[in-house]
């Protein structure tokens, strides 16, 4: 285990591996209210030289110029890249929730038709998700049904929970099972909604496709996660980045620009947020870029920009 290290002992540290730290005071203000590993260890690999093979120098040590304020500032960008995503996504959570619920209780009108099999896909590969789907909705009943909640009451008064209430209870993983598990049928009703209104925006003829919405869902799951847990957002990357074929012809963006990253989970959310919201996203991003653009010097913003996986001409592949 790491020896403990007071605040001051850690300064001396960076300092040691030629961190420029600028004002003391300050340092230990940042190093009190966020913590080191939060700071340092997340965000300092950019700032970190690296031998003439392109490997980082050991013993560690920081680039000449590097600041501790250069990582403080892509630490502050990382957080309002989170807020600012994670006010989209729940837009898109909403939606996707409200869609699902709606067309499954249209077609399906018997209660807690969602806890029957017979409702869901018949494909036998899905049989397995299905059951551990429908495990989980009653879970949530039984957890909820002990609590003074929406839930209790509708069993207390109804003996039964709709679907359009149960959902708020739901996570977005959950959703994304959810959908995956839906019939065919079910499934082009909720993207035909999405194609109306993406064809009503933007004039397009592509329709969304359910393996679109899936892929949607699979990402904005795991980036809301990164979000909601405060985990190092603007390098993160999904490891089997969904299918992006038909995303690519819809959007109008080449498909290697649609690799799992950051710029991919924006882009994606053009599909399924009405224009005038995915534009306000889009010029929230463009000005909190223009806000820190010049806040660097060891590094450029565009080494910023290409490990969130945003290419030079971004605004033009968002085109809004």
């Amino acid at each position: 285990m790491r020896p403990f290290k007071t605040y001051r002992q850690q300064i001396t540290k960076l300092k040691s591996r030629k961190l420029i730290i600028p004002n003391g005071s300050r340092a230990l203000r940042i190093l009190e209210s966020e913590n080191y590993y939060n700071v340092i260890n997340g965000y300092k690999n950019l700032f970190l030289a690296r031998d003439a093979s392109n490997s980082l120098k050991v013993p560690e040590e920081y680039k000449p110029g590097a600041t501790l304020d250069e990582i403080y500032y892509l630490f502050t960008l990382d957080r309002e890249l989170r807020n600012i995503l994670l006010k989209y996504l729940l837009i898109f959570e909403n939606s996707i929730k409200s869609k699902i619920s709606y067309h499954f209780s249209k077609t399906h009108k018997e209660e807690h038709a969602y806890l029957q099999l017979k409702n869901y896909s018949k494909d036998a590969e899905k049989l397995e998700r299905i059951l551990n789907l429908i495990t989980k909705l009653a879970q949530q009943i039984s957890h909820n049904a002990k609590k003074n909640s929406p839930i209790k009451h509708y069993l207390d008064h109804h003996d039964s929970v709709p679907l359009w209430v149960l959902v708020n209870y739901l996570t977005l993983g959950i959703m994304s099972n959810f959908y995956i598990c839906l019939t065919q049928t079910i499934q082009d009703l909720i993207c035909k909604e999405y194609s109306k209104q993406f064809k009503k925006d933007y004039g397009s003829t592509y329709q969304v496709t359910s393996d679109t919405i899936a892929g949607v869902l699979k990402s904005a799951n795991l980036f809301r996660n990164v979000c909601a847990h405060e985990e190092r957002l603007y390098n993160y990357k999904i490891t089997k980045a969904p299918k992006s074929t038909h995303a690519s012809k819809l959007l109008g963006i080449p498909q290697h620009h649609l690799n799992g990253s950051l710029f991919s989970m924006v882009a994606f959310l053009k599909i399924v947020l009405t224009k005038k919201d995915f534009k306000n996203l889009v010029k929230t991003l463009d000005n909190l870029f223009t806000t820190y653009n010049s806040k660097f010097s060891t590094i450029t913003f565009h080494q910023i920009l290409t490990e969130m996986g945003f290419p030079i001409d971004w605004r033009k592949h968002l085109k809004v």
